[in-house]
């Protein structure tokens, strides 16, 4: 008898994604975090094209994600610092984010497997792994987040068992922590470095797509004028 949990019976990790890095930045209580999921299903649920796409899994999600940031993260109480190493994608203010104009796929400048030539995928994951462990690594107090996407592959396949966007909240020279809402036997809740790598059968056990990931932090302050240090 099969207990079945989120993300089995539906496609909201983009929602819970959100929501997760809030908690990890702002410290979300619960009343707020079912405030923007309720919130965010009723606006969708008023636009039939985007919320069939949504219940159905029939888009890729990327909408979603700068929907929520703009709704949610782009004032009081929480907004947020949006930084995209590879994209301006997600960044709400480089298109319109009104739900009757998006588009329901972002064209990737890869197949989910990533680069067919075996250094440029190589190439790939480290810079990305770069900038996530680069972000998440060096928080200096202040808390941080990022938003991305992975695809996940069993040995020799080209096509994912798993897309899936999530939440990572930290980093070591080995892994990202992720802050995930993944429920299902399993679920990753850390993305080992090497397991993004390419290895001899030129294909990678998880890859995580450039153009999804997005750095988030709360706001940098301005300095007064005549000190010399920055406030969060």
């Amino acid at each position: 008898m099969r207990r079945y949990m989120q993300g089995t019976l539906d496609f909201a990790c983009g929602i819970y994604a959100v929501i997760n890095a809030l908690s990890c930045i702002y410290g979300l209580d619960l009343a707020h975090a079912r405030k923007i999921f309720q919130e965010t299903v009723h606006a969708l649920s008023k636009q039939e094209r985007v919320w069939i796409s949504f219940l159905c899994n029939e888009t890729d999600h990327y909408w979603l994600i700068r929907w929520l940031l703009g709704r949610w993260c782009s004032a009081s109480p929480w907004r947020l610092d949006v930084r995209q190493p590879f994209s301006d994608c997600l960044c709400p203010q480089s298109r319109s984010n009104d739900l009757t104009e998006m588009e329901m796929f972002l064209p990737e400048a890869h197949a989910p497997g990533g680069p067919a030539c075996p250094s440029a995928a190589k190439n790939e994951a480290c810079a990305v792994w770069d900038a996530l462990a680069g972000w998440l690594g060096e928080q200096g107090g202040y808390p941080r987040a990022a938003l991305l996407r992975f695809h996940r592959f069993i040995p020799g396949t080209r096509q994912p068992v798993v897309s899936h966007w999530t939440t990572a909240q930290a980093a070591n020279d080995k892994a990202l922590l992720l802050h995930d809402a993944s429920s299902e036997p399993g679920a990753l809740f850390v993305l080992e470095r090497g397991r993004l790598l390419p290895e001899v059968q030129h294909t990678a056990l998880l890859r995580i797509v450039p153009e999804s990931v997005v750095l988030l932090s709360r706001p940098v302050k301005k300095a007064p004028v005549g000190t010399d240090t920055l406030g969060f």
